[in-house]
């Protein structure tokens, strides 16, 4: 049997603390991207709202999608094909039951952006002077969201707590902590973290509250969190993060543009 290994949060209220999700100053910027390996392969598409998208379909496939003035690059989790027809897959986190964004071209030549029902155009392919335009004049960047959940509970009153980290690429650390209420969130600025083999230790200027949660969580059922402020301890409800990512990338409202292909859900 495993020993239990408990992981503390601790988190001062910070007087005068806004709503939101403030970047924080070293917090990785998008970069340029250099498309001259591929561009002779790129597809240039727009969508009767005016977004852009450039994709190279086949084996590597890449997507970038944006207003027409910076183009962001999306996380491509599969593709598929048959013939004349591919699809493209790309990482959706307002979707729900973590199904991807798509674009789709039919055996017919037709070709969507699908987004759960709920955010789906038909593209229009851009060919000849306007799409070199679009390629000429465009800034390709790399993915806008460099950061990941962490850590998702909330009471029986629906206040939620919440950690986000930055992505395995950019360190995996970095981390942030909100608490609030839906809409409400309001970011506790750190001031220190632990991090060792008996959990994690984040902490503000005065350490006035922790959350307790346990590391050992089986597959089936995440254990409950704990929620301590000095000597009260209040039982959380720990939240799988892939089941509530709309939750957290919509209705928490920490995050706001993400430059994914479903960012308008």
């Amino acid at each position: 049997m495993r020993a239990r290994a408990w992981v503390a949060v601790t988190i001062a209220v910070a007087i005068g603390v806004g709503l939101g999700a403030p970047a924080r100053a070293d917090d990785p910027k998008p970069t340029p991207v250099d498309i001259k390996p591929y561009r002779a392969e790129l597809l240039v598409f727009k969508d009767s709202a005016g977004y852009t998208y450039v994709v190279k379909p086949g084996s590597d496939p890449v997507v970038f999608y944006g207003n027409g003035k910076e183009l962001y690059s999306q996380l491509v989790r599969g593709r598929s094909s048959d013939g004349d027809a591919w699809t493209i897959s790309t990482w959706a986190p307002r979707v729900a039951e973590t199904r991807p964004g798509e674009i789709r071209r039919k055996k017919d030549g037709s070709v969507s952006k699908t987004c759960d029902g709920k955010d789906d155009y038909g593209l229009t392919q851009l060919t000849g002077d306007k799409a070199k335009a679009v390629l000429d004049k465009s800034a390709f960047m790399s993915p806008v969201l460099v950061r990941r959940p962490h850590l998702l509970a909330r009471d029986d009153r629906g206040v939620y707590f919440y950690v986000d980290k930055l992505a395995r690429d950019f360190g995996g650390k970095g981390y942030r902590v909100f608490s609030g209420k839906k809409g409400a969130m309001k970011s506790l600025p750190l001031t220190d973290v632990a991090s060792d083999s008996a959990g994690e230790v984040f902490s503000t200027k005065s350490g006035d509250l922790r959350l307790v949660y346990d590391v050992t969580a089986s597959s089936d059922k995440l254990p409950p969190a704990i929620w301590i402020k000095g000597e009260k301890r209040t039982e959380l409800i720990r939240l799988d993060l892939d089941v509530n990512s709309p939750l957290i990338f919509r209705g928490l409202g920490i995050y706001k543009f993400i430059g994914t292909l479903c960012d308008n859900l």
